[in-house]
């Protein structure tokens, strides 16, 4: 089987291109010291390389009106003496391009160290230089950890929160009220103040409204919240006493006619008030068919700790899928937050450059590790001759269902040729082709935002 073949029906019993393929070539491109290092590079990469902390110089000089007032807000309340004011609850939000991740850099280069900058997706934390908030908060996912902490756990907890007086969370449209519930809960069992909106600290929630709502939650304004947790996340959002709404486009400001019409045809797009004009300059950009890679692919099978792990979904294995399809050239998405400072965090997409066997193995066993070229790395280097390729290994979890405790090892990623709109939310594209679908569904063409 080849790359341009992947649609066509898959028999394993045939033999393929796949089958009689020699999967060891690619390991002629790397030293055996190389190979012998990738199962643990990350790892050890992870804890020895220190993450450039210089952020971006933002000229205050340069705010629009609305930034400078978000700003100023902030700075008047980090000011003020900490015995007498209370937390800061601050919605800071604008449509694509008007300067929420500028406006994030100055308050991060006002507060230091007393703010924590964390985004609800890891894809928008790597683009704002922070985390997410659930690792920064030791949430929950799903059914899994939805208690109280207690030991080294919550230790660790205290530690991170410590000494941060603001949150900034980035992205907030997505966050359901279960979510917040349980930010409220976390940083009160953080600082130990339970009558305290946040345990005291502040929030500041930037983003767009009007675009992805929560998954598999409610929205922080729905009026009837789903359980005790949302009803605690829907009463947190009603403290939210200042808004800031940023209008001025920063990204495409009419420096050109074209310009001047992309952002008019953007703004009528998000409240569905898009003319036939807007229709007929859509339709003058006009994709060109794809060349064929010709590769083979590789099927490969998860490990499973048994039968019954098979048959579990990847929603509760951690994004893990029990087949992989891959091949050289091919567009994958990591799955997983391996190193979420320097780009490898769940959502970013890169090309399989090679795939990498134990030798007398091939598919559909697990590889080594497959090297994915992700065009926006910004970690240590791994092969100076492609100092964007990254090895990407096998990883086991674990799952506790109704059918009992599983483990699957699988690779964290998946072809990406392709994005659902959530994993494409906080993307800034150079060109994005849309499947709008249903046309009674218009939220997809909010994607049209994310590219230039």
């Amino acid at each position: 089987m080849i790359l341009s073949d992947l649609n066509t029906p898959f028999d394993n019993s045939e033999q393929t291109p796949e089958s009689t393929y020699d999967w060891q070539l690619d390991r002629a491109n790397y030293s055996e010291q190389q190979i012998q290092e990738m199962p643990t590079w990350i790892k050890t990469n992870k804890e020895e390389y220190t993450v450039d902390e210089q952020y971006d110089v933002v000229d205050i000089n340069s705010f629009s009106e609305m930034q400078k007032l978000a700003y100023d807000i902030v700075k008047s309340h980090f000011d003020d003496t900490p015995s007498v004011k209370e937390p800061l609850c601050l919605i800071i939000n604008g449509v694509a391009g008007t300067g929420k991740s500028y406006l994030i850099n100055a308050i991060r280069n006002l507060l230091q160290s007393k703010c924590a900058v964390t985004a609800t997706t890891g894809k928008a934390a790597y683009n704002i230089r922070g985390v997410t908030v659930h690792s920064l908060l030791k949430l929950p996912i799903g059914s899994r950890g939805n208690k109280d902490l207690t030991g080294q756990s919550l230790c660790r907890l205290q530690e991170s929160v410590n000494n941060i007086g603001y949150i900034i969370i980035d992205e907030y449209s997505m966050l359901g009220q279960v979510t917040f519930g349980w930010i409220d809960k976390r940083c009160k069992q953080a600082t130990g103040y339970n009558d305290k909106v946040f345990g005291g600290r502040s929030l500041i929630l930037t983003g767009d409204p009007g675009q992805l709502p929560p998954v598999a939650d409610k929205p922080l304004y729905h009026a009837k919240p789903s359980n005790a947790v949302g009803e605690q996340g829907h009463q947190a959002y009603h403290m939210f006493d200042k808004v800031v709404k940023l209008t001025v486009n920063q990204r495409v400001q009419g420096m050109t006619s074209e310009q001047v019409q992309l952002r008019d045809l953007l703004l009528r797009l998000r409240k569905g008030d898009s003319t036939i004009d807007d229709w007929k300059l859509l339709l003058t950009r006009q994709p060109s068919n794809l060349t064929k890679l010709e590769h083979p692919i590789a099927h490969i099978n998860a490990r499973h700790s048994s039968a019954l792990a098979k048959k579990i979904s990847s929603d509760d294995m951690s994004g893990l899928e029990p087949v992989v399809f891959l091949a050289k050239g091919a567009r994958v998405m990591l799955t997983m937050n391996l190193w979420s400072s320097v780009g490898l965090c769940n959502g970013a997409t890169g090309t399989v450059v090679d795939i990498i066997y134990q030798n007398n193995h091939q598919p559909p066993d697990l590889p080594i590790a497959v090297i994915v070229e992700f065009e926006n790395y910004r970690g240590p280097v791994f092969n100076e001759n492609q100092p964007l390729c990254i090895p990407i290994i096998p990883i086991t979890v674990a799952s506790q269902t109704e059918i009992g405790f599983h483990e699957r090892q699988q690779l964290p990623l998946r072809l990406a040729w392709a994005l659902t709109i959530h994993k494409s939310q906080g993307l800034t594209l150079p060109k994005a082709w849309i499947d709008i679908g249903n046309l009674k569904e218009l939220l997809e063409f909010l994607m049209l935002l994310l590219a230039e």
